[in-house]
């Protein structure tokens, strides 16, 4: 008497998981008024416990942690971006509208960028505009 056996065999292929991953990331759309401040939260882990950096880029350009006006800092704890004051938009004057020259305005599109080792990640864009008071 011969016996079949059939043999079903399931195969797990576990998805490598990412050397680092972000536990929060900035709001997509933010609002800063002139003259207040603005902050962009942003964190991420690596998964062997090691340290990230953060670092923030507007409209595709690198900021440093600490601008030289001291107007823009980046938390060394959370790798939140802070703003203050916050300086763009139109201002209306009695020769009429006058607005801040381009490269002066904080409005654009911030990322955060997460380094570990060789590894980096980039946060979803966070449009800034900034509304007059």
């Amino acid at each position: 008497m011969t016996y079949v056996t059939e043999c079903t065999c399931c195969v797990f292929i576990a998805a490598e998981q990412p050397a680092i991953y972000f536990l929060q990331q900035p709001p997509s759309d933010v609002i800063g008024h002139v003259g207040g401040s603005v902050s962009l939260n942003c964190s991420a882990v690596s998964r062997d416990g090691g340290v990230v950096e953060v670092t923030w880029l507007k409209d595709g350009l690198g900021l440093v942690d600490e601008d030289e006006s001291g107007r823009r800092s980046v938390s060394d704890e959370t790798g939140a971006l802070v703003i203050a004051p916050v300086i763009g938009g139109s201002i209306e004057t009695s020769s009429g509208t006058s607005s801040t020259p381009a490269g002066d305005s904080d409005e654009g599109v911030y990322v955060c960028l997460a380094t570990h080792g060789s590894n980096s990640i980039v946060s979803t864009p966070a449009t800034l505009r900034i509304a007059c008071q």
